[in-house]
């Protein structure tokens, strides 16, 4: 490539992936400065991407509940090819390893259509022209880096990534706080908000200063108004923050206590020591990047790591019995010494 055409990425979801992708980014933009990028993105992530090391010239919305519906899903399919297929590429990189993803690959105007030689859906393989052996079986982040690394014919270590804050329409927030996360996509990753609220109140008794700020979407109402109860003071900011302002609140967290989700990925970016909640998923692969972060599971039980979006259980879900005491004396003893 001579450093000067177009690249274009597919990454459609979810917000943990796309974050994901942002130290790869980075080093596409190191490898080919002079290069223009284009995305494709789910919209509601679409803003995420302003964030993005490697600016984003164009972001191709991929409307997944369109794509979903038999009456619109032809139309949104012929619609989303043509705007893949109205620019010429050098380089398409599909991160996302899905058939649906390889296929929008190879409907690129592109000379190289690269991916993963074992995606996770073996169809998308069908679509590349250049496969690259990478290990599957490690972090995601680590993962998009070498396949960039490769790509690229470069051996960078995976980089920091630099983010700007913007914090324009945030209320006025404490001088020190940690941030509490009580949602996730899957049922099984989704912990008690009572635990969340009970970690809250053994940091306090460590470190009396110290607020809470409770984020989310508009689906984590309920939780967070769950946790106020205990927590009563606590700021609720679920569904009134832009993705821009989450990054924002993240890094001027003195911690995040989080279950495993894409605001515990948007925290490790930030920079943010993150205290996770894990149950089903296998921190190794999918949990907080970068070093100094906590994890607290069940290690006794074999069912932990077990990748079921519902646990099989009825009545208590035996992975979310972690002690709180544990957790906020751990991440009180941090937050006092950091805020020394």
């Amino acid at each position: 490539m001579g450093g000067t055409g177009k690249i274009l990425v597919i990454k459609p979801s979810s917000l943990g992936d796309v974050v994901h992708t942002f130290p790869a980014l980075e080093l596409l933009r190191r490898a080919y400065p002079a290069s223009e990028l284009d995305f494709v993105i789910h919209p509601s992530l679409a803003e995420l991407l302003d964030l993005s090391p490697f600016p984003v010239r164009k972001k191709i919305l991929f409307n997944r509940k369109e794509l979903g519906s038999p009456l619109k899903a032809l139309p949104e399919l012929c619609k989303l090819i043509h705007e893949i297929r109205r620019e010429e590429y050098e380089i398409t990189v599909d991160f996302q390893g899905l058939f649906r993803s390889g296929f929008l690959s190879g409907c690129a105007r592109s000379c190289i259509v690269a991916g993963f030689a074992e995606p996770r859906e073996p169809g998308a393989a069908f679509f590349y022209n250049r496969k690259f052996d990478v290990p599957m079986e490690q972090h995601a982040v680590s993962r998009y880096a070498e396949l960039v690394n490769k790509l690229c014919g470069t051996s960078y270590p995976v980089p920091d990534v630099k983010i700007p804050l913007r914090t324009e329409g945030l209320p006025r927030m404490p001088r020190h706080f940690a941030v509490i996360v009580p949602g996730a996509r899957w049922k099984s990753k989704t912990f008690p908000p009572e635990l969340f609220a009970n970690v809250m109140t053994e940091v306090r008794k460590i470190c009396p200063e110290c607020g809470a700020v409770i984020v989310g979407g508009p689906g984590d109402g309920a939780a967070a108004a769950r946790i106020r109860e205990i927590l009563p003071d606590a700021l609720d900011l679920t569904g009134k923050t832009s993705l821009v302002q989450l990054v924002s609140v993240m890094n001027m967290a003195d911690a995040v206590l989080t279950n495993d989700s894409g605001p515990m990925h948007i925290a490790a970016l930030a920079g943010s020591r993150v205290f996770a909640l894990f149950g089903p998923t296998l921190p190794g692969l999918t949990g907080p990047y970068g070093e100094g972060h906590r994890i607290f599971k069940r290690s006794n039980l074999e069912c932990c790591g077990c990748m079921k979006r519902v646990c099989p259980r009825k009545g208590e879900v035996l992975c979310h019995a972690i002690d709180p005491e544990e957790v906020g004396r751990e991440m009180g003893n941090y937050i006092k010494n950091k805020i020394k």
